[in-house]
């Protein structure tokens, strides 16, 4: 019988088992990609990363990726194509991801998860729209007159004055 390849996957390896151990730094990372047989371009294609930022990763260059919910993304992904747990990883990251509380509709960014505070700017009211709205109109009425669109029945005396 002929063997059947599976091409939905762009990796092709044979995986060695995964560690026992916890993984608690990303500089763990690289003989763990070794170890499995992936080079720097699968994983990159396969978590739709720029192999750049895996590279910085694995060299813990922290300067050079996303912060917040992107560098938590990243090493998710990353630790679910290693077969790993990314708790331990997060943890030791806590400090470049910081803390997600309430969910991503809390935030405004995905690059940063700084406190969010918004200054509360108070408005003129409807009061403001009035007034807008009512320059509208008459600039509207204006040029209609000053076209000719409006009958001349319809302009009184003095309106039509100024227009002339």
């Amino acid at each position: 019988m002929s063997e059947q390849l599976d091409l939905s996957s762009p990796l092709r390896t044979e995986s060695a088992p995964a560690p026992t151990e916890l993984i608690t730094s990303a500089g763990s990372l690289r003989a763990l990609r070794v170890s499995k047989g992936f080079s720097i371009e699968d994983v990159a294609v396969r978590l739709k990363y720029a192999a750049r930022h895996i590279e910085a990763l694995e060299s813990e260059r922290y300067d050079s990726l996303p912060q917040g919910l992107g560098l938590r993304s990243m090493v998710r992904s990353y630790s679910k194509l290693l077969g790993i747990d990314p708790r331990s990883l997060e943890s030791a990251l806590q400090s470049r991801i910081g803390s997600v509380e309430g969910g991503i509709a809390n935030h405004t960014s995905i690059r940063t998860l700084g406190a969010h505070h918004v200054e509360h700017v108070p408005h003129s009211g409807p009061w403001a729209w009035l007034v807008l709205i009512l320059l509208v109109v008459l600039a509207a009425l204006s040029v209609a007159i000053w076209q000719g669109l409006v009958p001349a029945a319809w302009v009184p005396d003095w309106v039509e004055a100024l227009f002339r």
